[in-house]
């Protein structure tokens, strides 16, 4: 066995990775709109209006201008808020109880889907081996582990289907 033919491939190689990682430009970094610190048009804002990242005035670089919904808060501005009167909400806290009933089923669902896997597909394959044999209830055997199985495999999607109908329909709210 010769090793030119591993190291002319492994050289090969080497030179394809180091052309794409060197070899190409990033336009991670490139001229657009936003980071050119000038307006949405592409010419000067002359409103001092901006939407860049970074703005140039004077020669200093500034932090851009918050304008519009954003005035250093996340809620509702302005006219959008909304105010709940008469409700004294302090010190209440409300749980979710349907978070914690889904959370303690699918942990139920997935119990019953590796029992019925676990228990369905040794009884179906032992029905397969009493039915090679010619035993009268291999067939019974196979039905009930194809039964389990299926069972066992439909069980976390029914539940899931159950909550989600009790979500829909506010029976936790």
């Amino acid at each position: 066995m010769t090793i030119f033919p591993k190291l002319t491939m492994a050289a090969a190689g080497m030179s394809v990775l180091a052309a794409l990682a060197f070899g190409t430009p990033s336009f991670a970094q490139a001229q657009d709109a936003f980071s050119a610190g000038s307006g949405a048009e592409g010419g000067t804002n002359s409103q001092n209006l901006h939407t860049g990242a970074q703005t140039t005035e004077n020669g200093l670089q500034t932090a851009p201008q918050l304008q519009g919904a954003t005035n250093g808060t996340i809620g509702p501005q302005m006219q959008d808020a909304t105010y709940v009167t008469g409700v004294n909400t302090a010190g209440t806290v409300r749980v979710n109880n349907l978070a914690n009933l889904e959370a303690l089923l699918n942990i139920i669902a997935n119990g019953m889907e590796i029992l019925g896997i676990a228990w369905g597909g040794p009884t179906m394959i032992m029905g397969f081996m009493h039915m090679a044999a010619g035993t009268q209830d291999a067939m019974k055997r196979v039905l009930f582990g194809a039964a389990g199985v299926t069972g066992g495999l439909a069980t976390p999607g029914c539940i899931n289907w159950l909550v989600a109908s009790a979500r829909d329909a506010n029976l936790f709210s």
